[in-house]
């Protein structure tokens, strides 16, 4: 951390360690009895009631000063930029004496099922109110996980154990593996876990930026030094040329390769500007991955490894991607009405496109374009967007609001949409309908 007095900021060294690792530990410096006060409540609240979930947040109004710490602050800025959103998706995990460890996992919640994206556009924060060894069972982590879907491909890491004071805050990305490690003294060990996503696309660096380069990464380099640049603000890829033989050996090894393999070789070929060779993989991946992805717990239809290589294409790929939002197969459609969004600023000549899939018959479709609609901040689909709010899926709904508060000001005419959607059946929908019309100063 680097910064004068009132402003912080994460430096080179600590954006780095992010992008290659996945997580940043940060110690902030309230008082013992602050901790205690916040493990008490939390104790008794348990005690009384069982697990509050979401409600952990306003039960215990200390933890609104923990994300305001200027330290917690400055390592989201930096990940996620600034005016990042603070979403109603928080929880509190107790692990009582004796309890076992759970299984590696990607974390989520039940009401939507997002697509595991590189860039970082989500993050979660992990909150001990207490001291934390090894025998009381601390929140473990693999680092440099977060870009893998398949649990095989853990096995070159190394699990890491999160101790630390009372007090330490890790931030890490949304699709880090980790898991809670057994408790093996008499004492209840709580963490609290909060969801924050990105409100806008990166223009200029959210840290203290000295190197542009950003050197070299140890881990994931293709991975890492793509989105460097997409962290500060440079989304257009200029192509690296390669031979049409390389490029059908990396088409082959996307096809045929450990996930290390295909990721690294999408990669490539996105750099290359191989969009041609990628919308075919695209194709044959989302036919053989389709029921696996559908039968999967929270993981969403368009989840292939091309989508890795077709955003870094950016531009060059965006005419044919809006082309296949008209594709006949459905998976097809909601693939590209993803990579859109995740692509950017660089596929705003999508918008109108995006817009008329918010109509599509498949629910993955809209739920997909309705997320991408906000990333791209699309105020001039705020009308269509309101519409979603009555979509029979929850899934769309819900991304339609994260779009309308991402978009901010030009939202206000959701107003009375967003005061009925205030008594939606859904928790997030309603929580989101109210940060949204607050965000809108309409609340």
């Amino acid at each position: 951390m680097v910064g004068t007095p009132g402003m912080m900021q994460l430096d080179d060294e600590s954006m780095k360690r992010y992008l290659a690792e996945g997580y940043l530990t940060i110690q902030t410096d309230f008082p013992a009895d602050f901790h205690r006060r916040i493990w008490e409540q939390a104790d008794r609240t348990f005690e009384a009631e069982g697990n509050p979930g979401n409600d952990i947040y306003p039960r215990v109004k200390e933890l609104g000063e923990v994300l305001d710490h200027p330290s917690v602050r400055a390592a989201l800025t930096g990940v996620l930029g600034p005016d990042y959103i603070v979403h109603p998706h928080r929880h509190c995990h107790q692990t009582p004496p004796g309890k076992d460890g759970q299984s590696n996992h990607k974390d989520s919640y039940e009401d939507d099922e997002n697509v595991r994206h590189h860039r970082s556009r989500w993050a979660m924060a992990f909150y001990y109110p207490q001291d934390v060894d090894e025998a009381i069972g601390p929140t473990a982590v693999t680092p440099s996980s977060q870009y893998f879907l398949e649990s095989e491909s853990l096995d070159a890491l190394e699990e890491l154990k999160l101790c630390g004071p009372a007090g330490t805050v890790t931030i890490v990305h949304y699709d880090v593996w980790h898991r809670a490690t057994p408790n093996q003294t008499d004492q209840n060990r709580y963490m609290m876990k909060f969801l924050f996503c990105r409100k806008a696309e990166p223009t200029s660096p959210a840290w203290n930026l000295v190197t542009s380069s950003g050197g070299s990464f140890s881990r994931h380099p293709a991975i890492c030094r793509h989105l460097w640049d997409w962290n500060r603000g440079d989304d257009q890829v200029e192509a690296v040329k390669i031979d049409p033989e390389e490029a059908a050996d990396l088409e082959a090894e996307l096809v045929d390769g450990s996930e290390p393999e295909r990721i690294d070789a999408s990669y490539a070929l996105g750099e290359a500007g191989e969009v041609g060779r990628l919308l075919e993989s695209l194709r044959r991946q989302t036919t053989l991955k389709l029921g696996l992805n559908l039968e999967r717990q929270h993981t969403n239809a368009a989840q292939v490894d091309a989508v890795y290589g077709l955003t870094v294409a950016g531009s060059a790929a965006v005419p044919a991607l809006t082309d296949l939002l008209q594709d006949s197969e459905w998976p097809i459609r909601a693939a590209c009405s993803d990579i859109l969004g995740n692509i950017g600023r660089p596929a705003a000549s999508a918008v109108s496109a995006l817009t008329e899939s918010l109509s599509d018959g498949s629910e993955w479709v809209r739920r997909n374009a309705a997320e991408a609609l906000g990333t791209l901040t699309a105020a001039n689909a705020v009308s269509a967007l309101i519409g979603s709010l009555s979509d029979e899926s929850v899934r769309v709904r819900h991304n339609a609001l994260l779009s309308l508060l991402k978009i901010g000001g030009p939202a206000a005419p959701a107003a009375a949409e967003l005061r009925r959607a205030l008594e939606d059946e859904n928790q997030y929908v309603r929580a989101l309908s109210r940060q949204t019309l607050r965000a809108i100063d309409k609340l």
